[in-house]
């Protein structure tokens, strides 16, 4: 059963997602890459979990998130990886 709280935008954006990451993950266990593997084996997992609606869609800023720098001039204190 679908997730009825998304919007259709939502559902492709996460449809596309499961289906990057389960060819990244196929990608990473040919490579033999593991935690590459495994990492990306939980991004889908949560992608299809979501759509199926095993989990809530939670919309988060990506503010929030630790992995995305803030806007510069808003006290950011985060600085991102250089490779």
């Amino acid at each position: 059963m679908a997730n009825q709280s998304l919007r259709q935008s939502e559902i492709d954006s996460l449809q596309y997602i499961a289906s990057m990451t389960n060819e990244l993950v196929q990608m990473a266990e040919a490579s033999r890459f593991p935690m590459i593997s495994y990492l990306l084996g939980m991004a889908y997992a949560e992608a299809f979990d979501v759509l199926r609606g095993a989990r809530p869609a939670r919309h988060i800023q990506l503010s929030g998130n630790p992995l995305h720098s803030k806007m510069p001039g808003k006290d950011s204190h985060v600085q991102p990886r250089r490779a």
